[in-house]
């Protein structure tokens, strides 16, 4: 058992890959011997938890838990099954672990916090949660409804006065596809069942509730159903009419193009993605991917922008892809048709999405592409089809080999080739910086992961642990500018890791700035003042720390790089911490400074 776990009271628990407790642990026990009894509303949210297939609660607590600890400890003492209660001492990053323990199993998982100051630390991770369509119950205690009299849980504590809020949910409720308080004991379970249900209902997303201390600690009035109560909503099915429409448009296209970006979610979908583009010869760019459909070595995938194909496509396929193409960089020829295809293609919730759009069809990625790969078979002409692999995967191939490689030198190029070099078949790459994808070898869907395109910084790193808790047999590890690094909470993220005995080996991409902020300032003024400066305004950040040392005080081992002749030793050394003894490690990569101004 983990120290970190070991430590918490909520300790007793079933992991459904391992049918008894481990030996070490305080009280063995078979779970299908153990009766389950709630007496509070906070045993049965708990024991439903675990009931509903939550295997992990994310926590931060706070004067609001009381009830939800004495439910743990109780637990405990009385062996009953609760999920496994992981103590994460910064909400942002507890959000980001129970996104990449999602993004991998595509089940959700819970996380609870500290009132609306809980709720108010972790808004950046569920707006990434938010955009990429993760499940997630979130929820958060509520200050005392009472200021004093019978009720437990009235309060107690001078902070229960400046901590409430008018409206708790409504600081997030633009980014949940649901929020509710739950007002009495007797609603748990419908409460719980209906968060979950939504939460997995295409599109996907977060849900919050809120949950006060009273009614945590109120009698529960009776039992709960063995199984849910409320079924998520069957996935959207495309509309026959227009999937035969786009079904004569992509066999009558010459040159179809599928742009992506969350295309490979699942292995389902990367499939279909590859199947319809090996079937129909159409090339593949995955624009901004936070997963990859294709290998990156397949002779259909296209490259990673699509402004090169976009100016002579006919038809272009828009699969499960928020932006996919900049305006201000060029936009379709104007009797080129534009498709749309995923759960939610017009991204309702985007407030300004204003990419043409001719047909907008709904639909999950898998069943959709693959219907329509059926439909387009009687439109298509074989010798066109065959005529565009040739072209293609000749243009394809080209590219792929003209991008690769360049001198020895501190560059994101470089030191992408160099993690390039670790990866082998039984690694997870999470991505939270630049890093040039030209340059890796990806040959399997699910084994690449990027940042939301929310851009709230400090998902990477709360990814990759969440991800290695998701896939113990697999390497994780986790590209990260150092901007990105410092918002990941780097404290509470190596005590997560030591605690919970998660190796995963962080390399840094060190430019001592933030990039984004200098390259859209040049980008707006690429003659102006802040482009002659070598400290551009507001994104500097030197001096730069020793990230090195941040890991060590967690047990790790960590590294700080400059020479590029000694770049790949030090990651194969790190590499071998991670592997061979479980420890984390960290690899500070300074980039020179010749990129550093330029950058």
């Amino acid at each position: 058992m983990s120290v970190l776990v070991a430590n918490v009271a909520c300790q007793i628990q079933f992991d459904k890959r391992d049918p008894i407790v481990k030996p070490d642990h305080p009280v063995a026990f078979k779970p299908e011997t153990v009766g389950f009894r709630p007496e509070t509303a906070a045993d049965a949210w708990l024991g439903l938890l675990a009931a509903r297939g939550v295997e992990y609660l994310f926590a931060n607590g706070g004067t609001d838990f009381a009830p939800v600890v004495e439910a743990c400890a109780k637990g405990q003492a009385l062996g009953w099954r609760l999920p496994e209660v992981v103590i994460v001492p910064h909400e942002n990053l507890g959000v980001a672990m129970a996104h990449g323990y999602t993004m991998i199993t595509g089940r959700p998982q819970a996380m609870m916090v500290h009132v609306g100051v809980g709720t108010a630390n972790a808004v950046n991770g569920l707006m990434n949660a938010s955009r990429m369509n993760i499940p997630i119950l979130f929820s958060a205690g509520r200050t005392p409804l009472t200021e004093s009299g019978a009720l437990p849980g009235a309060r107690n504590n001078y902070i229960h006065w400046a901590q409430e809020h008018f409206d708790q949910g409504g600081m997030l409720r633009e980014f949940m596809k649901w929020d509710y308080e739950l007002r009495h004991p007797e609603q748990v379970e419908t409460i719980l069942d209906r968060a979950l249900a939504i939460a997995k209902s295409e599109p996907q997303g977060p849900v919050y509730v809120t949950l006060p201390r009273e009614i945590l600690a109120s009698q529960f009035p009776g039992k709960f159903s063995e199984s849910t109560t409320i079924s998520p909503a069957s996935p959207p099915a495309p509309d026959p009419d227009t999937l035969d429409e786009v079904a004569k448009l992509l066999g009558r296209a010459e040159n179809p193009l599928l742009i992506t970006a969350n295309g490979g979610r699942s292995v389902e979908a990367a499939r279909a993605i590859q199947q319809l583009a090996e079937t129909f010869a159409i090339p593949v760019i995955h624009y901004r991917p936070r997963y990859l459909a294709l290998s990156t070595e397949h002779p259909l995938a296209a490259g990673w922008d699509p402004q090169g194909l976009l100016p002579q496509s006919d038809l272009i396929l828009v699969v499960d892809c928020d932006v996919p193409w900049l305006p201000s960089q060029g936009n379709p020829k104007p009797d080129a048709k534009v498709v749309h295809i995923g759960p939610d293609p017009l991204f309702a919730r985007y407030p300004l999405r204003g990419f043409r759009t001719d047909l907008a069809l709904t639909g999950g990625v898998a069943t959709t592409l693959d219907a329509l790969c059926e439909r387009t078979q009687k439109h298509a002409s074989a010798s066109h089809v065959e005529n565009r692999r040739q072209a293609v995967t000749a243009q394809s191939t080209a590219t792929r080999r003209q991008a690769r490689g360049g001198p020895a030198a501190m560059t994101p190029r470089f030191a992408s080739q160099c993690v390039n070099r670790l990866l082998a078949d039984d690694t997870i790459l999470v991505n939270e910086y630049p890093i040039l994808l030209e340059e890796l070898t990806i040959r399997e869907p699910m084994r690449y992961f990027g940042n939301p395109p929310s851009g709230g910084l400090g998902w990477g790193l709360g990814a990759a642990l969440g991800a290695k808790l998701a896939s113990p047999d697999k390497t994780l590890i986790a590209t990260l500018g150092d901007g990105s690094y410092m918002f990941g909470n780097p404290t509470p993220g190596h005590f997560v890791g030591e605690g919970m005995r998660l190796p995963v080996l962080y390399v840094i991409f060190n430019n001592a700035r933030w990039a984004a902020v200098h390259r859209s300032t040049l980008g707006v003024y690429p003659k102006g003042y802040a482009s002659k400066t070598s400290r551009p305004p507001f994104a500097t950040l030197e001096p730069s720390p020793r990230f090195e040392h941040i890991i060590q005080a967690s047990g790790g081992h960590g590294e700080r790089v400059e020479d590029p002749h000694q770049l790949m030793p030090a990651l194969e050394r790190a590499m071998k911490v991670v592997r061979d003894e479980k420890r984390q490690a960290l690899v500070n990569v300074c980039l020179e400074a010749s990129y550093v101004k330029t950058s």
